[in-house]
């Protein structure tokens, strides 16, 4: 019998574009398909990286739950900076193409801690 060392999470991709949404503290939640869920835990404090920029931020995770897509409510627009549903559900479509329904979105919510900018040196 083997076992597998699993190593805790400490980084989480988020488009480029969402950056300031949570450094201003207006996106407060992500959504991810249940085949991209998230290796973190409540309370956990990890990076948020933004590929193309050289900001990191440092969150917090605050909740953890999930939802079917069919089910996504107001709330969870407000947390992921929309006004409404129906901008949240057509992002998500820009994103998980083949989402349909009924499947299920894991949420995690968090709270930012600080951002920074990170020195890139090249060799």
């Amino acid at each position: 019998m083997s076992y597998v060392v699993h190593e805790k999470q400490e980084t989480i991709k988020f488009l480029k574009e969402y950056y300031p949404l949570i450094r201003d503290g207006v996106k407060r939640q992500t959504m991810r398909l249940a085949s991209k869920r998230l290796d973190v835990n409540e309370g956990d404090i990890v990076t948020a990286i933004f590929p193309g920029l050289d900001e990191t931020i440092t969150i917090r995770i605050t909740k953890i739950g999930y939802r079917q897509f069919k089910h996504i409510k107001l709330e969870d627009a407000k947390h992921e900076g929309y006004d409404s549903i129906s901008g949240l559900k057509n992002d998500l479509l820009k994103i998980y193409p083949d989402i349909n329904k009924w499947d299920r979105l894991y949420y995690y919510q968090f709270e930012y801690l600080h951002f920074q900018i990170v020195d890139m040196v090249e060799f």
